[in-house]
Order: structure tokens, then C-alpha cells, then sequence
């Protein structure tokens, strides 16, 4: 058995290392959310709503802890593997101006998760989880492009550069990285088959965006890159669940998570000639993760689980546009103009998303599982970008569990389908590489798409106490 000792130690050292598991690049699932959150769920195909028994209930239902009847510790993490292949072309009558890029990258994620349930009474159970929510981000560096108003070097710097000062060709450099992190306290009651939880959310989120333009060599920064860098930001939130058993072997269950409204207040660099833009702008601005719905259903027996989730998230009320306002008129459009007030338009749709998941105990020792979840794109070709991840739409799953003593080690396997989209004409995206100036627009010279695909190992160990 392993004692409640090193739990606290392992507890600590998870406290600890947050900040630089929050550094990751982190990206898209079912839009910018986690299939999954714990390594038996994820064997599962993250169909667990109405199953119950584990710490990350806090999470998604916290009414199931009340149906915890000894003191029980989780963790473990989800390491996320994905393949992410962005595409574009400018076709422009001047083959001088036009350029094309295929680019794949293949970063890494690892996202942990910890907690502990503690009953209280026979009826009431009490617990605490700490966990990465989701997120989303991209980072792709030399992309071919022109430079931002079309101009030769020499017309953008004012002056004859040796060798390269007839180009307009440069490259552009994306970072984007956004993530949330909750701890969650909860408490459940039953009271006969009717189980009902809640818990409070403390959430943090953070986000990073930069996008810089620099001449074919390096040499030189190109005006009209931003560097913008949020604030940590808090705030709380909460969530209820509930739990009914129809018979001995049938459950429903439905549970709420409200929004968070993240202040996401920071600093923005605007490249420049001006010495005082080197120091930075403050920017004011808020960004909505939005709330869910699920209901689910289980069938089980002594040897056999099966669960069905319909999970609702609507994501047009909170990543319909994001809006960055500045203290100094600094930010330059595409046509020219600068000012202290542009948006990101991302036009998000809805989503439902189908989650099916078994699991069949072979004996005390081990178990296996198995299921698959399906959730709507919810980006349309308007909201097409490289800096947040493509939606994925089929996820499956394997996994198994190993247990000794009150010990139990899960583990699981995740894949997610490719799934490409392909960015409108009418795009912010399109338009900030289409558009050089009020009299020169090309929305249909530019095309681009976005491919992503991802693995997932899910890690997990619980222990009875």
C-alpha cells in the first residue's frame, strides 16, 4: 500500500510544478477542451457521467463522491501528442509576390491532475482535485510572406538596404498559447438511490500571443508585429450534479459547470520605429470558457459498466469574437490605419458531443475499456486560424486497469482522427495576408487549411486508504 504520506509529498510536487506545466504548448479536442479528464475515464472515450468512483467526479459530478465510502487519493496525467499540418498559398500575377507553406509540427503536452475524496459521513463525502481544464495554442516559425503593407524593404525602413532593400518578401513567426487550470472543492450527499454535489472552482487562465515579421535573413524586424502577454488571471466558478438510481443496475445523471470570466488584462509590444514602443502598452480585455451540460445514462452488473454521455457546450456565447483594447493608438490594420481597438472574429458554433464507453471486469486484479466519443466542428471556415487548434471530431479509446491491494494503476490510450478545415475568404486570416493597403485587396489570391491530429497516453494511480 502506498501510504498517505507520499500522497502529500506527490500532492506538493504537482503544487509546485503547475506553473511550469501551465509554460506547455497546449493544444484543441473537442474544441479547446479535453476529451477526458482521468485515465479511467479515458479508457472510456470520457463517457463517465454516470458511472462515478473517481476524484476527477469533481470535475464532472460531483454527486458521485457521496457515493465514496472510504477515504480515496488520484493522480496522474494526460500526455498529448499531436500532429498539427497548417497549409497556405498566395497566388499573386507577380510570381515575385507569390509564395507557398507546408508546415507540420509535432509538440508535446503533459497535463496532470490530482485529488483526494474523504467521506464524512455515511451520507456525505467531501473532496478536493486540482487539474488542467484545457486550453489551446499553436507556434509556427518561417512562414513565407510578404511584408505586411507590401512594400519593398527599402520603402518600409525609409532607406537603401544593401543586397535585400528591392524584396518584399519576409517571414512571420506565430506563438499562441492559452490554458485554464482548476482546483475544485466539492462536497455530495445521498440520501437512497438519489445522490446530489456541488463544488466551487477556483480557475486560472493565462494566454500569450505573438506574431512578428522579419526580412528573409533575420536581419531586420519588420513594423506591425505584436507581442501581447496576459496577466495571471483568477476567478471562480462553480458546478452541480446529480445522480438517481432507476434499479440495481441502471443510473442517470446530469450535471452543470457555470462559465468563468477570465480577467485577461496584460501587456502588448508593438513593433516599431518608436523608442517608447519597446516598453509596451497595457491592454484591457476579458475572455468567457464557457459552461456545459451533460447527461448520461449507465447500465452495470458485477462484471460489466456501460455508459452513454450527451454533453452540450455553448461555444457562441463566449468564442464568438475576442476584443484587445490598448492604452496608445499603436496596432496597425490592414489597410494602414492604426488604432487602440481590434478583435479576433472566430464565429464558433455550438456543440453536442456523444460519448459511448465500457469497461469489464475480468477479475478482482484486472479490468479493460473501451469507447469512442463523436463532437460537432465547431469552427466554421470564418474562425479558421493557425494560432488555436483545428476541432476534432472522433476520439477512440483504449485502456485497462491493474489493482492490488487497495492499490490501482489505469491506463489509457487515445486517438484522435485527423480532421482538416479550410479558412474562408472573409477570415480575419485571410484578410491580415490579403489586404495591403485601401486600393490593394485579394481575399482570393490566398487560400490556407489546417490539419490536426492527436495520440493520448492517460496515466492514472488511486489508492483506498
Amino acid at each position: 500500500m502506498i501510504s498517505s504520506r507520499i500522497f502529500r509529498v506527490l500532492f506538493i510536487l504537482i503544487l509546485t510544478l503547475t506553473p511550469w506545466f501551465s509554460e506547455r504548448k497546449l493544444f484543441a479536442f473537442h474544441g479547446i477542451m479535453q476529451p477526458s479528464f482521468g485515465a479511467r475515464q479515458a479508457g472510456m472515450g470520457g463517457a463517465f457521467q454516470a458511472v462515478g468512483g473517481s476524484v476527477m467526479d469533481l470535475e464532472s459530478n460531483p454527486s458521485h463522491l457521496a457515493r465514496v465510502k472510504r477515504t480515496k487519493w488520484e493522480l496522474g496525467s494526460g500526455i498529448h501528442l499531436p500532429s498539427i499540418e497548417y497549409n497556405d498559398e498566395y497566388i499573386d500575377p507577380n510570381p515575385n509576390r507569390s509564395y507557398r507553406n507546408a508546415t507540420v509540427e509535432h509538440p508535446k503536452a503533459v497535463l496532470p491532475y490530482i485529488g483526494i475524496i474523504q467521506p464524512v459521513t455515511d451520507n456525505i463525502s467531501i473532496g478536493f482535485a486540482l487539474y488542467a481544464q484545457g486550453g489551446g495554442g499553436g507556434q509556427f516559425k518561417n512562414i513565407k510572406r510578404n511584408t505586411p503593407d507590401g512594400k519593398t524593404l527599402n520603402e518600409t525602413f525609409g532607406t537603401n538596404i544593401p543586397i535585400i532593400g528591392e524584396s518584399t518578401k519576409a517571414v512571420e513567426d506565430l506563438n499562441f498559447r492559452f490554458m485554464t487550470v482548476k482546483s475544485t472543492f466539492g462536497a455530495g450527499y445521498q440520501k437512497g438511490n438519489f445522490a446530489i454535489g456541488a463544488g466551487i472552482d477556483l480557475v486560472y487562465g493565462f494566454m500569450e500571443l505573438k506574431r512578428t515579421y522579419q526580412d528573409e535573413t533575420r536581419s531586420l524586424t519588420i513594423p506591425g508585429g505584436i507581442r501581447y502577454q496576459s496577466d495571471s488571471a483568477y476567478t471562480l466558478g462553480g458546478k452541480i450534479g446529480t445522480s438517481y438510481d432507476l434499479t440495481e443496475n441502471i443510473r442517470i445523471a446530469y450535471s452543470y459547470t457555470t462559465r468563468n470570466v477570465l480577467p485577461m488584462d496584460g501587456t502588448m509590444k508593438v513593433d516599431g520605429y518608436a523608442p517608447e514602443r519597446s516598453f509596451g502598452t497595457r491592454v484591457s480585455r476579458y475572455m468567457i470558457w464557457p459552461d456545459k451540460h451533460i447527461v448520461g445514462i449507465s447500465y452495470r452488473t458485477d462484471k460489466f459498466i456501460i455508459d452513454f454521455d450527451i454533453k452540450y457546450i455553448p461555444w457562441s456565447e463566449s468564442f464568438n469574437s475576442t476584443k484587445f483594447r490598448t492604452e496608445d493608438v499603436w496596432v496597425r490594420t490592414p489597410v494602414g490605419i492604426e488604432t487602440n481597438s481590434f478583435q479576433f472574429n472566430l464565429n464558433w458554433k455550438n456543440q453536442t458531443i456523444f460519448a459511448i464507453g465500457a469497461e469489464y471486469k475480468w477479475n478482482d486484479r484486472y479490468m479493460t475499456r473501451m469507447g469512442h466519443s463523436y463532437g460537432n466542428n465547431v469552427i466554421p471556415a470564418s474562425g479558421v486560424s493557425p494560432m488555436l487548434g483545428a476541432s476534432i471530431e472522433h476520439h477512440v479509446a483504449l485502456g485497462g486497469s491493474v489493482s492490488w491491494n487497495d492499490s490501482t494503476f489505469h491506463i489509457a490510450c487515445e486517438y484522435g482522427f485527423p480532421k482538416k478545415t479550410y479558412g474562408g475568404k472573409t477570415s480575419d486570416w485571410t484578410l491580415s495576408h490579403a489586404v495591403y493597403s485601401r486600393t490593394e485587396v485579394h481575399p482570393f489570391q490566398f487560400s490556407y487549411n489546417k490539419q490536426m491530429s492527436v495520440f493520448s497516453i492517460y496515466l492514472g494511480m488511486e489508492q483506498n486508504i
